[in-house]
Formats: C-alpha cells, structure tokens, sequence
C-alpha cells in the first residue's frame, strides 16, 4: 500500500517539473539578451603578399640591392664555362703541365663560385625574410585597423580551405595597401587611377 501512495507523489513531482521547464523555458530565454550574428572576414594573405604595391616595392628594393653582386656571379659563371670550354677545345693541343694548371684553376674558380653564390643565397634569403617579417608586421596593422573600423569580430587568413565572396576582404585590405602607399610616396599613382585606363 505504501508504494501505491508514492507513486502519485512521483508523477505529480514530475508532471510539475515538466509545467515549470516549459513556462520557464521562454522567461530564461528572454532574459539573455540576444546576440547580434559575429562578422567574419577572410584575408588571402598571400595574394596580399604578392600584389601589394609594398610587395612590389620591396622585390624592386631587393633587387636593386643584390644586383652588383649578382652581375659579379654571373660574369664568374660565364669566366668558369669560357676556361671549360677551352679545356674541352684544347686539351689534346696542350702540354700536360698547361692542361693541368687549367684543370686545376678551373676547380680553384668553380670552389670559389660555389662559395660566393652560397654567401650570396644566404643574404638574399635573410633580407627576403626581413621584408617579409617587415610586411606582414605592416598587413597586419591595416587589417585589424580595418577590422576594428568596419565592426569585424573575426579575420582569418592562413588554412582557409573555402570562403564565400561576401566574407573575403582581401580587395578591401589590398585598396588600404595602395592608399598607403599612395601616402608614404606621392609620386606612387592612385589607386584609382588604373580603373581609368
């Protein structure tokens, strides 16, 4: 008999339960308040990387920088085949003592040329790294200024493996990279002006 006179108890406490859940439910609810959706924007960072007029700037700065010594390697690389090819062409003709010394500067020049052009990769790759650390330092101030001005919540960039037009800024980001540049050279030409043309 006693576990007859628990068994409404159970099923009135959770008939309750269940009435307060659903009246309750909805006052919860509205007591938080609501969220707008989160803006996101996604960045091709490298087209940013290859397109920008900084980019360019930078590849022509580097350039310019390394071109006497890349000149000099080239014109030791040409020196190098010229002393091959007239081995090649003379050996049978030469004493034994010329052919050797030629042989031997040969290798002397190629060790040399070899080394040269290691030092010369080295520092290329070291000054490419600089302005790259240098650019993206620079990206990344335009694009969380951007950010912060157009109410972004997010911006990704790197291992996006898709993304919908409407959430790629990387034009917009690309346009405040040519005002800035625009800026830092007044004789660089406006963005605007090549839709122009």
């Amino acid at each position: 008999m006693k576990a007859l006179s628990r068994t409404p108890f159970w099923l009135a406490a959770l008939a309750l339960a269940t009435v307060l859940a659903v009246v309750l439910a909805p006052t919860a609810a509205e007591a938080q308040p609501t969220r707008p959706p989160p803006i996101i924007g996604v960045v091709d960072l490298d087209r940013l990387i290859s397109e920008s007029p900084q980019a360019k700037k930078a590849r022509q700065n580097m350039a310019e920088r390394f071109a006497k010594r890349k000149n000099a390697l080239e014109k030791a690389s040409d020196a190098l085949q010229s002393e091959v090819d007239r081995l090649k062409k003379h050996s049978e003709t030469m004493s034994d003592e010329a052919r050797d010394r030629l042989v031997s500067k040969i290798r002397d020049d190629k060790n040399q040329l070899q080394l040269k052009q290691a030092q010369y990769n080295g520092d290329v790759s070291d000054a490419e790294q600089k302005e790259l650390d240098h650019m993206r330092s620079n990206l990344r101030q335009v694009i969380d200024r951007y950010a912060k001005q157009n109410g972004y919540d997010l911006i990704v960039g790197d291992s996006v493996l898709y993304a919908s037009d409407t959430v790629n800024i990387t034009d917009a980001i690309l346009n405040r990279l040519q005002q800035q540049a625009a800026a830092d050279d007044p004789s660089a030409k406006p963005p605007d002006s090549d839709k122009s043309d």
